[in-house]
C-alpha cells in the first residue's frame, strides 16, 4: 500500500513538471518606461512673478537609478531638461509658488541654458454638478416588501441585474473604442490640455526631415523621455528678458518637472514655539562664530618685559594653570547678509537647520561661513557639515549660497541645494543629511562664463 502511494505521488510530481515550467513562472517582457525627475534652479532679477530678466539653469537629471547632469543628459542638441515646451514647478521648501515654461535653450561656452515665461499656478477647474433627469427613478416600496425604482412617469425600472449588466456593457464598449493614442511603450510626461503632442523643434537643431543626432549621453532611443511640457505659444505671456552673469540682487528659486504628479511635500520644520526659533538662530550664530575662530591661525599674546614688580602678583601657580588649560570663548560675532533656514527633510525626523553670513575679522577681511546642523537631545545644534572661507581663498574653498531644500529623488526625502561660488566660476552641489552626516552626492561641475557681470 505504502508502494502504491509513493508511486502515485511520484507520478503526479512528474505530470505537474512541466505545467509548472510552462506557467509557474510568468516574466514580464515589457520594457518599463524610465522614471524621470529634473531639478533646475532659477534666477531672476527684480518683482517675483515678473522678473525683468530670468534664466533657468539644469542641475540633475534622476532617471531612476542614479543622478544624471541635467546639462548633458539626452541632449538633440539641447539637453532633455530643457527641450522648449518643458514645464517646470516653482517650489519654495517644497510649497508651490508658480510655473515656468521653456520657450528656448541657448549654448553658452559649453552649458546649456533655458530661457521662457514666469505663470502663475493656475487652481483646478471647478467641476458642474450633475444634472439630473426629468425621468429620474425614485425608490419606492412594492407590495411583495421589497423596494423597487419607479420613475416620475410612473414607468417601473428594469430589473437590477438587467440594468447593471447594460450599464456595464456600455462603460466597457466605450473604453475599449478610446484605446490610448500613441506607443504604449513610450514614456510620457504630464502635459498641458492645450499643449502638442509632438515633440517641439528648436532653433538650434539642424534642418533637414532626420533628427539631429543625440550625443554620447542617452544615445538614440525610441522610448526617450520627455519632461512635463506646457503651452508652447507664448505670446500674452510676459517674457523676461535673457539674463546673462551675476549681477547683485540675483533671487534664485528650486524648479522641479517630473513625470507624474506627486503630492507636495513641504520641508519647513514647524516650532512648537516661535521663541525657540530665535533661540536656536543664536545658538547658531555662536557655533558660527567658533567656526571662524577654529579656522584662523592663533594669534600670538604679547610678551610682557619681566620686571622685580612681578613677585607681588595676587593669582597663584593653581590659577595661573588653570586659565592656561581653559583658554577663553571667542566673542560672538556680528554677522550681515545673515540665513537661518529649518527643514524637516523627512517626515518626523526632527529639524535640519542651515546657517550662512559675513563677518569682518580683526584684519578687516571678510569671512563667509555656512552651517548645516542638527539639534541634540538637549537642544543644542550638532555641526554636522561647516564651511569657512575669505576673499583671498574662494578659488580652493568657494562660498556656498543655499538654494532650498528639494525632493531631488521622488522619495519623499529632502536635499539640500547649494550654490559654490568662487572668484573665477561657480557650481550647484546636492547635499543629503543622513544618519548624522552630510554629504555630497551631485555636482554640476564648473558652469562657463556664469560668473562674469552683466
Amino acid at each position: 500500500m505504502r508502494h502504491f502511494k509513493s508511486r502515485s505521488v511520484a507520478l503526479w510530481l512528474a505530470l505537474a513538471m512541466p505545467t509548472w515550467a510552462q506557467y509557474g513562472r510568468l516574466e514580464n517582457t515589457k520594457k518599463t518606461a524610465p522614471t524621470v525627475r529634473a531639478i533646475a534652479v532659477l534666477e531672476w532679477t527684480g518683482e517675483m512673478g515678473k522678473p525683468k530678466a530670468s534664466r533657468i539653469i539644469p542641475i540633475s537629471v534622476f532617471d531612476g537609478e542614479q543622478y544624471q547632469p541635467g546639462g548633458l543628459y539626452l541632449a538633440k542638441p539641447e539637453p532633455l531638461a530643457l527641450q522648449p515646451g518643458t514645464e517646470y514647478v516653482l517650489q519654495d521648501a517644497g510649497i508651490t509658488k508658480g510655473i515656468f515654461d521653456i520657450n528656448t535653450a541657448q549654448d553658452v561656452d559649453g552649458y546649456w541654458f533655458g530661457y521662457g515665461a514666469w505663470k502663475p499656478m493656475t487652481s483646478p477647474p471647478k467641476r458642474a454638478k450633475p444634472k439630473q433627469g426629468r425621468l429620474t427613478p425614485q425608490v419606492v416600496g412594492g407590495d411583495d416588501g421589497h423596494p423597487h425604482l419607479v420613475r416620475k412617469d410612473g414607468s417601473g425600472s428594469q430589473d437590477s441585474s438587467t440594468s447593471g449588466s447594460s450599464t456595464s456593457s456600455s462603460s466597457s464598449s466605450k473604453t475599449s473604442s478610446n484605446p490610448p493614442a500613441g506607443d504604449p511603450d513610450r514614456p510620457t510626461l504630464r502635459r498641458r490640455s492645450d499643449s502638442s503632442d509632438s515633440t517641439p523643434s528648436t532653433s538650434s537643431t539642424s534642418g533637414g526631415d532626420s533628427p539631429a543626432p543625440e550625443t554620447a549621453i542617452g544615445g538614440a532611443d525610441p522610448d526617450r523621455p520627455r519632461m512635463a511640457h506646457g503651452q508652447q505659444s507664448m505670446s500674452d505671456d510676459f517674457q523676461p528678458a535673457q539674463l546673462t552673469g551675476v549681477p547683485s540682487g540675483l533671487e534664485q528659486m528650486i524648479a522641479v518637472s517630473d513625470a507624474s504628479d506627486r503630492e507636495a511635500h513641504p520641508f519647513v520644520y514647524l516650532w512648537a514655539d516661535p521663541a525657540d526659533a530665535t533661540k536656536m538662530q543664536t545658538a547658531m550664530e555662536i557655533a558660527a562664530s567658533n567656526a571662524i575662530a577654529a579656522a584662523q591661525p592663533p594669534v600670538k599674546p604679547a610678551v610682557k618685559a619681566h620686571t622685580a614688580t612681578t613677585t607681588h602678583t595676587a593669582t597663584t601657580a593653581a590659577q595661573r594653570r588653570k586659565a592656561a588649560a581653559t583658554p577663553a570663548a571667542p566673542p560672538k560675532l556680528v554677522f550681515t547678509n545673515e540665513r537661518f533656514k529649518a527643514y524637516e527633510l523627512t517626515y518626523s525626523g526632527g529639524a535640519t537647520l542651515v546657517f550662512s553670513g559675513e563677518t569682518t575679522d580683526h584684519a578687516g577681511k571678510t569671512k563667509y561661513v555656512t552651517l548645516i546642523a542638527q539639534p541634540d537631545f538637549n537642544g543644542v545644534p550638532k555641526v554636522l557639515f561647516k564651511s569657512v572661507t575669505d576673499d583671498d581663498h574662494l578659488d580652493q574653498t568657494p562660498k556656498m549660497r543655499l538654494v532650498d531644500a528639494v525632493d531631488a529623488k521622488a522619495d519623499n526625502r529632502g536635499d539640500l541645494v547649494f550654490e559654490l561660488r568662487s572668484s573665477r566660476d561657480r557650481e550647484f552641489v546636492i547635499y543629503r543629511v543622513s544618519a548624522g552626516q552630510a554629504e555630497q552626492v551631485f555636482t554640476t561641475g564648473s558652469l562657463p562664463n556664469s560668473n562674469s557681470q552683466s
